[in-house]
């Protein structure tokens, strides 16, 4: 009997010991996570036009002809762990009234994780998280839309425009007539060369992309700077939007204008570049003005 209890008490001692060594393992194993500054890629390998959108928000337009082979941050576009949503959307070549069956083979996507975040991308040290194709039953279609779903862990949550207005349930030509009238006042902003007004109003987007990006005191300084400079180069330069649409992102939670070829109709030049300023749009509660998000 003492035999029994003796080695029932042993095992119970065990067993807390145990639990109290695996509390103490995931809270290591936790704590890494949150030290870990994972920077998280979209490639893509396609022979046609294309667009591609994380969580309902726009990531790429390339409509220009020959293939791609292109690799882009989603850090921004990933607002907490969990679920993640990928959609492409596949036209056909210049000449074409379809996606034919090379351009459907020819796709590839892969989601690529970089574990250590901006020193790791720089080294091209990435590991595969997953990788995407059509199915081979997929046909030849005028357009192809296609979604996935991955999974992504981040040690940041950022502001969800999902919690803003349905922008796409407002009167268009009121709401066009704001956004319009945003884009001008910024481009005087930036005719003027006010650099404290400008970045005043970009002030949260650029913590959310910060926080995204981990970036530290010497990478938002250098991002400054290289704003400051673009900023001087568009001074006078702005002219007044035009040749514009209105276009609805997350799920009608975001606004921005675009021309025919999906670019912003702000910027800025000089007799060397074209410095363009995209900026998306949403409205955080009823009546409150449009506020920048990215």
């Amino acid at each position: 009997m003492n035999k029994i209890v003796y080695i029932s008490f042993f095992f119970l001692l065990f067993h807390i010991s145990c639990n109290k060594a695996q509390d103490t393992l995931n809270k290591i194993t936790n704590l890494e996570t949150m030290n870990q500054q994972p920077i998280y890629t979209l490639k893509i390998t396609s022979g046609n036009p294309y667009e591609t959108y994380i969580n309902n928000m726009i990531l790429e337009k390339d409509y220009l002809p020959g293939s791609t082979d292109n690799e882009l941050i989603i850090n921004d576009l990933i607002l907490k762990s969990g679920k993640q949503k990928l959609r492409i959307v596949l036209f056909p070549n210049k000449g074409n009234k379809i996606v034919d069956k090379l351009g459907i083979d020819y796709l590839k996507l892969g989601i690529y994780k970089y574990n250590e975040g901006y020193q790791s991308y720089v080294e091209r040290k990435s590991t595969l998280v997953c990788e995407f194709k059509l199915d081979k039953q997929q046909g030849e279609m005028p357009i192809i839309v296609k979604e996935w779903i991955f999974d992504a862990k981040v040690p940041y949550s950022l502001k969800n425009w999902e919690n803003g207005i349905d922008l796409s349930k407002e009167d268009k030509d009121i709401l066009t007539k704001e956004v319009v009238n945003y884009y001008n006042d910024l481009g005087k902003i930036i005719n003027k060369g006010d650099k404290r007004s400008f970045l005043n109003i970009m002030k949260e987007r650029d913590s959310e992309v910060f926080k995204s990006l981990y970036n530290d005191t010497i990478l938002i300084k250098d991002d400054e700077e290289y704003m400051n400079n673009r900023l001087s180069k568009s001074i006078g330069s702005v002219q007044p939007i035009k040749n514009y649409r209105l276009m609805f992102y997350g799920n009608g939670k975001i606004v921005t204008l675009e021309n025919e070829k999906g670019e912003t109709p702000l910027f800025g030049e000089d007799k060397d570049n074209v410095y363009s300023y995209q900026i998306y749009l949403y409205r955080p509660a009823l009546g409150k003005p449009l506020e920048v998000i990215r």
